[in-house]
């Protein structure tokens, strides 16, 4: 559990930089960077590093990648 500054409770979540998600999926770098572009895959920006939460990959990995 963490409490932000404004004393709002977050569930703390995994975050897998996107140049290791074709390790993970069946997919390529590529094609990753177009699910970005396109809006189709939410992803976390911390300064200039992309995630993605790691149950989002877990989602895709059970249902697919859906619009």
């Amino acid at each position: 559990m963490i409490i932000n500054l404004f004393g709002v409770i977050m569930k703390q979540t995994k975050l897998i930089a996107v140049k290791r998600i074709p390790s993970i999926l069946p997919d390529s770098l590529p094609t990753v960077r177009s699910w970005i572009f396109q809006q189709n895959l939410p992803v976390v920006l911390l300064g200039r590093k992309v995630f993605v939460r790691k149950e989002v990959l877990e989602k895709i990995e059970m249902v697919g990648l859906t619009n």
